[in-house]
């Protein structure tokens, strides 16, 4: 019966109902075709800046634009404006942005091509379009802008999920303008030479190039020779080479990490960390600086090859406390050592982060990564082990843990190092204002990098709530944090009123469950 009715009193004009359907599918009628309203009025440059065109619309105005340029009907600098104004925005659809690019980079005239040359500067270290740096790229090989090559080196520094190395656009046009180079070696004149290309020193100093410069050259050069093999050659070679001193100093602080405690930095974090080692702007630090430095090479002598397999900055504070502490792990080989770590974590109650879609599968028993664990990891696992053992470290992690429970405003967390000959101690940082983004995200403070060169390990906590057994383990955020930081991590997890989960977590991706602290009563 309801059928019937709908099919036949709906239908009278006069019906209410009926009326009001009329007016509902003419709105939704207007509001759908809004876009396709608009018409191009013929002037290019209005209707190239004319959101409500349609972006076909917009880019035969661009194009017809640009003609007119070229034929000398229209003036230049106006209609590059207006095409740079697109390029720049991030609200201009992408085709349509694209279309400016490449209008403005095909500018044969010098001063256009001298404008287009130092917008490709800006753009490209931060560029996140793929299609805009291939624009971008090409027109710099095109045109012999050998001057890009810095900006080039540093948008092929950031990674690509879907384009390998090797067939990257930024790779193509660098081996294209240093031909006959291979490209870790164009890569690393770019680290010892971050400013060619830029005079401007007021640019410099306010955009901080060279520094950025040089750590994304690092960066993209650890990745491109991961077993750092060619990194060691080129290290040895540069010193006596015409560069800037900062680079100059730089290059002394590897050879001396390579030469006298065998690690070579990875990240541009690592780089600073071995820095502050070298030269800290604390006299004191300076000083226990340069005993532990002395301490950790003799130590670092004395290893075998296979022990020495692996080694980096993190793992020296946990050789260096293992001689004195522990001289019998020293002793061990790596088999050894993986018993002994193994035998400690099968007693333990252990809590897995509960998967999240789109992560790979968690793995965080020590078992788990038993062939990838090598003999300095162990150890460190250990020493660390060892540090969490201590009561006053206990004590500590404990009062911090009702400190960051009060605090709803961000994560809190800290360095633990080494107290003495014996003892450790755990050094809360917390979070400067600007960087407590939410009660779930940890932000370290340039205090906490700047103050921890000797320290064993960073960490932070997951206690927004009393039990948070489902986050207990590094999230994705964390482990990439702890790989550009080049540090070993701990993650303290609330379980209870009184208990606390520990997962351990590396710079490679290995995480390690220690199982649980429990506060003292």
């Amino acid at each position: 019966m309801m059928k019937h009715y709908l099919s036949h009193k709906s239908c009278t004009t006069g019906n209410p109902f009926f009326i009001l359907i009329l007016v509902i599918l003419g709105l939704m009628l207007t509001g759908c075709s809004t876009s396709s309203t608009f018409t191009p009025t013929g002037n290019p440059l209005l209707d190239l800046r004319n959101p409500e065109l349609l972006e076909r619309d917009r880019i035969a105005a661009a194009e017809l634009a640009w003609g007119e340029v070229e034929s000398g009907v229209r003036v230049r600098e106006r209609t590059r404006k207006a095409l740079k104004n697109l390029a720049w925005s991030d609200s201009t659809t992408p085709n349509l942005r694209i279309a400016a690019l490449s209008l403005l980079m095909s500018d044969e005239s010098e001063e256009g091509s001298q404008d287009s040359r130092d917008m490709a500067r800006l753009l490209l270290p931060t560029e996140r379009s793929p299609d805009a740096v291939r624009v971008l790229a090409d027109r710099a090989v095109k045109n012999g802008w050998d001057e890009l090559v810095p900006a080039l080196v540093r948008s092929y520094a950031r990674v690509s999920p879907n384009v390998p190395d090797v067939d990257r656009d930024e790779r193509k046009a660098l081996e294209s303008l240093r031909p006959g180079m291979e490209i870790e070696r164009i890569v690393f004149e770019v680290f010892l030479r971050p400013t060619v290309g830029t005079e401007d020193v007021r640019e410099q100093a306010v955009l901080r190039l060279s520094q950025r410069t040089r750590d994304d050259a690092w960066g993209l050069l650890a990745r491109l020779d991961q077993s750092g093999d060619l990194r060691r050659q080129f290290i040895q070679s540069s010193l006596n080479t015409d560069v800037e001193e900062e680079s100059r100093v730089l290059v002394g602080d590897l050879r001396a990490a390579m030469n006298e405690l065998g690690v070579l930095p990875n990240s541009a974090l690592e780089i600073q960390w071995l820095s502050n080692l070298r030269r800290h702007t604390d006299s004191r630090n300076q000083r226990l600086n340069e005993i532990w430095w002395n301490q950790v090479s003799q130590v670092i002598s004395r290893l075998n090859s296979n022990q020495r397999e692996g080694v980096t900055l993190r793992h020296l504070e946990a050789i260096r406390w293992a001689d004195v502490n522990r001289p019998a792990w020293l002793s061990l080989d790596r088999d050894s050592l993986y018993g002994v770590v193994s035998e400690r974590m099968s007693t333990r109650v252990h809590h897995k982060r509960k998967h999240q879609k789109g992560e790979p599968r968690r793995m965080e028993r020590v078992n788990d990564w038993k062939n990838e664990l090598q003999w300095v990891d162990l150890l460190t696992i250990l020493v660390v082990d060892d540090s969490l053992k201590n009561p006053v470290v206990v004590d500590q992690i404990f009062r911090q843990r009702t400190l960051d429970k009060k605090d709803t405003s961000t994560e809190y967390g800290g360095v633990i190092e080494v107290d003495g000959d014996t003892g450790f101690r755990a050094v809360l940082y917390r979070p400067r204002s600007r960087d407590r983004i939410d009660d779930k995200r940890f932000v370290a403070s340039g205090d906490m990098f700047l103050f921890s060169d000797r320290s064993l390990t960073h960490y932070h906590f997951h206690v927004n709530n009393r039990n948070n057994t489902q986050y207990a383990g590094p999230s994705a955020a964390d482990l990439f944090h702890t790989n550009q930081a080049g540090r070993t991590s701990l993650v303290f997890t609330s379980l209870g009123k009184h208990e606390l989960n520990v997962d351990l977590y590396q710079p490679n991706g290995v995480v390690v469950d220690l199982g649980q602290l429990v506060e003292p009563e």
